[in-house]
């Protein structure tokens, strides 16, 4: 009894560690500035099929455009039936003496085949990108309509 408790307790000791929950699910950022999200560029380019699971983002204004005084960014994933989960990550900002340029890295690998969701908002504003996981394999099938339009399902084969 006294080794299964001890095994628990160690276990529950490196959940976190395993799960890559040394991160925050949303990060609010403080830069000083007077702009918008207007100018905001993230890459990888969303809507990106295929993105690798050690995969970092970043977050630019373009030149001409400063980052709002302040805003939030936070990564989800979606299920299939609508559900998001935070996704654990670290926000470092690139140039503390020039803010607006961060880098979001996933605290662990993300998880395959998975539609991700990144928000940034800030006052009112908000920015969306959506991203799909790379997968063990992708299997892509067309099918002709009778207007001769090409329809194209992806079928992600999970391991």
């Amino acid at each position: 009894m006294y080794r299964f408790l001890l095994l628990a307790a160690a276990l529950a000791l490196l959940l976190p560690v395993l799960c890559g929950c040394d991160g925050s699910s949303r990060h609010d950022v403080e830069t000083g500035g007077y702009g918008t999200l207007r100018g905001l560029e993230i890459t990888p380019e969303p809507q990106t099929l295929g993105l690798r699971t050690d995969k970092v983002f970043y977050l630019d204004w373009n030149r001409g455009y400063e980052p709002p005084n302040q805003f939030t960014v936070s990564l989800k994933t979606i299920s299939e039936d609508g559900t998001t989960s935070p996704v654990y990550t670290r926000l470092i900002d690139l140039d503390p003496a020039r803010p607006g340029h961060y880098r979001l890295e996933p605290s662990w690998y993300l998880p395959t085949g998975t539609f991700l969701l990144l928000t940034v908002t800030s006052y009112g504003e908000r920015v969306r990108a959506m991203y799909l996981t790379e997968s063990s394999s992708y299997a892509v099938k067309t099918q002709r309509h009778s207007d001769g339009e090409a329809e194209h399902t992806v079928v992600i084969k999970q391991p």
